[in-house]
């Protein structure tokens, strides 16, 4: 999808055919606008930038359909709180919704959460250090050398996104031990640039046993299946 409206238009397409889907992750990473990638860019684009994404997502994909920091956060202090304390909503509570996480760190997550004290009224969650009131989510990018702390802040509760491949070492040496550790350490979402199989390539990614996703191997009950979790087939 050339656009970032486009590419909500056709997820909300399937999310409203396929309703009783588990949550989405919708991972937003921002760029620079063409035109500035030659300059510096300000301050005040950024923030402009971050809000143009802020008022697409409100505009192009609907409030009931959106869990957001306020959503988690409930009656708590803080976002963090909330994640402690009551955790994330039920699963059937769910269905049919998705997350939105700016994924930035520095500058761009500090201006959004400028515009956004504590990220009340946000529609994106944000990528924050442990011990803020706004960490909820993490990104650890190496399942192997940051195994166990995927692990620990899982069983805490948050939740955590990393990578099964990084560049072309992996589907070059049909390498999976950064997606087995992935697996292994629960982390919730898992990324790869090799989502199917290609022609001529032996490597590509796919949850095993997964109807696609599976149950969480560090906090899912003994009884889960992989159909609880998602089964959009007949």
């Amino acid at each position: 999808c050339p656009t970032f409206e486009d590419c909500l238009s056709t997820l909300l397409a399937w999310s409203e055919a396929n309703d009783r889907h588990h949550p989405l992750m919708i991972w937003v990473e921002p760029k620079d606008w063409p035109e500035q990638a030659a300059d510096i860019t300000t301050t005040v684009e950024l923030s402009g930038i971050l809000q143009d994404i802020e008022d697409e997502i409100a505009e192009f994909w609907p409030r009931n359909r959106t869990i957001t920091p306020d959503d988690v956060r409930g009656e708590w202090p803080s976002l963090n709180e909330g994640v402690l304390n009551d955790g994330w909503p039920l699963l059937e509570e769910s269905r049919g919704k998705a997350v939105f996480v700016l994924l930035a760190g520095g500058d761009m997550r500090d201006l959004y959460i400028d515009d956004h004290p504590g990220l009340a009224g946000a529609l994106m969650f944000t990528l924050s250090p442990e011990g803020s009131g706004e960490a909820a989510i993490f990104s650890l990018t190496d399942p192997i050398g940051s195994g166990e702390d995927i692990a620990r802040l899982v069983s805490e509760g948050y939740i955590v996104r990393t990578r099964a491949d990084s560049g072309g070492e992996e589907p070059d040496n049909n390498d999976t031990a950064r997606f087995e550790a992935a697996l292994a350490a629960g982390a919730h979402s898992i990324s790869t640039d090799y989502p199917g199989p290609v022609e001529g390539m032996d490597y590509w990614i796919a949850i095993p046993n997964g109807t696609p996703s599976a149950c969480n191997p560090i906090t899912a009950p003994v009884w889960c299946t992989s159909e609880d979790i998602e089964w959009l087939g007949d």
